[in-house]
C-alpha cells in the first residue's frame, strides 16, 4: 500500500483497487463516492469522507465482503441509489433502508 500511496496521483481508492485487481487481496476496501455514500445512506457508518468511511467499514464489514463492496455499491450507486433522486421505488432492499439523507427521490 505505502508503494502505491507514493507514487504521483495515486490515492487510497487506487491502492485498493490496484491491490484487489491486480493482486487478487482481500484484505482492502477500495471506497469511492458511491461505496460512501451508500454505506452512509443505509447507516453502516456516520463519517463525512470516503477515508473515514474506508475505516469505518473494515470495522462493520464481514471480512470476505472487503474486496467486493467496491463492485456491487458502484454499480448500484450509478443507476439504483444514485447521489440525486435516488430510485428508491425500484430498490431491492428499499424495506432495509433507512434512506439517511435522501430528502427526494426519483422514479423507479
Amino acid at each position: 500500500m505505502e508503494e502505491l500511496l507514493s507514487l504521483p496521483g495515486v490515492g487510497r481508492k487506487t491502492a485498493n483497487l490496484v491491490l484487489i485487481v491486480a493482486h487478487e487481496s482481500d484484505d482492502n476496501i477500495c471506497v469511492d463516492t458511491h461505496v460512501h455514500r451508500i454505506a452512509n445512506r443505509l447507516g453502516w457508518v456516520r463519517t463525512r469522507t470516503p477515508e473515514q468511511t474506508e475505516r469505518a467499514l473494515y470495522e462493520v464489514a464481514p471480512k470476505r465482503w472487503w474486496a467486493d463492496i467496491n463492485e456491487y455499491l458502484v454499480t448500484w450507486g450509478q443507476n439504483v441509489c444514485r447521489p440525486i433522486y435516488p430510485r428508491c421505488g425500484g430498490c431491492a432492499v428499499r424495506t432495509l433502508c433507512p434512506r439517511i439523507g435522501v430528502t427526494k427521490e426519483g422514479r423507479a
